[in-house]
């Protein structure tokens, strides 16, 4: 008998796969038995991660703020597969800086790359998503990727807290409208997570205006912890798995943090 963790068969749609969070879901997502759709903006690094793990995954160069792009990639998950059952909106950017300092265009990219890339995916994947249940799909499941500071302040992190802050309030009303149609949202908000997301990054300066080395930033940003450790991929891909499985059935509209006890304090 197969377990309701099981994503067996299940078409899985997952975006920003060419490293970080986005890498260890399609791995996780592949030792369940999904069929993968990976995508990232590095083509080549999207497609090593396939090769690593396999044979029979599809990998798509993608520009996550382009809709034609998305057309492109819901093009190719329907000629591979027919319908969708899963998708991961994980791509994303992080940038910080101080607010006085901050210009609009940081808030538009981010915007473009982290709210516009969730909506346009959503509603291009509504009609594959659908498809799988009218094929006997229980359910069908999106998993936006957050994070806690679109639900708590980050110091720099204005912009960036605006976007995720939008992330979960869309994946909340799309939910709503979507219920009664089996296809679910649920939304995950990671704490500090140690990835190369935040390649923009700038480390705070210290009482005298002077850059705090990179790795002390971090560490101190990991006693800020309970658990006193950053976060590591390996601790939000299994949540995600669970939400994108028929163990997940009867959850749509939440948001799931997952942070070491970060916001908790």
């Amino acid at each position: 008998m197969t377990s309701i963790y099981d994503l067996k068969d299940k078409a899985a749609l997952v975006t920003g796969a060419a490293s970080g969070i986005g890498r260890e879901i399609a791995t996780q997502f592949h030792a369940l038995g999904a069929r993968l759709v990976l995508t990232d903006i590095n083509g080549d690094g999207v497609r090593a991660v396939a090769d690593s793990l396999g044979t029979g995954i599809t990998t798509c160069r993608h520009d996550v703020a382009s809709e034609e792009d998305w057309a492109a990639v819901f093009a190719t998950v329907e000629r591979e597969h027919g319908r969708l059952d899963i998708l991961v909106n994980n791509a994303g950017i992080m940038m910080a800086k101080p607010f006085e300092k901050a210009g609009v265009d940081m808030l538009r990219r981010q915007f473009r790359i982290n709210v516009e890339s969730v909506y346009l995916g959503m509603q291009g994947a509504l009609p594959l998503l659908k498809a799988a249940i009218e094929e006997g799909a229980r359910t069908t499941s999106i998993v936006n990727i957050a994070s806690i500071y679109g639900k708590v302040a980050g110091s720099e992190y204005a912009a960036y807290s605006a976007t995720k802050g939008a992330v979960r309030a869309l994946s909340k009303a799309v939910a709503t409208e979507m219920a009664t149609s089996g296809v679910r949202v649920n939304c995950v908000m990671p704490g500090p997570v140690a990835t190369n997301l935040g390649a923009d990054w700038e480390p705070p300066r210290d009482a005298d205006g002077h850059l705090i080395p990179p790795d002390i930033a971090l560490a101190a940003w990991a006693k800020m912890i309970p658990m006193g450790r950053l976060g590591e991929t390996g601790d939000i891909a299994p949540l995600v798995a669970f939400l994108a499985s028929d163990a997940a059935a009867f959850i749509t509209g939440s948001e799931f943090i997952a942070d070491g006890g970060y916001t908790a304090a």
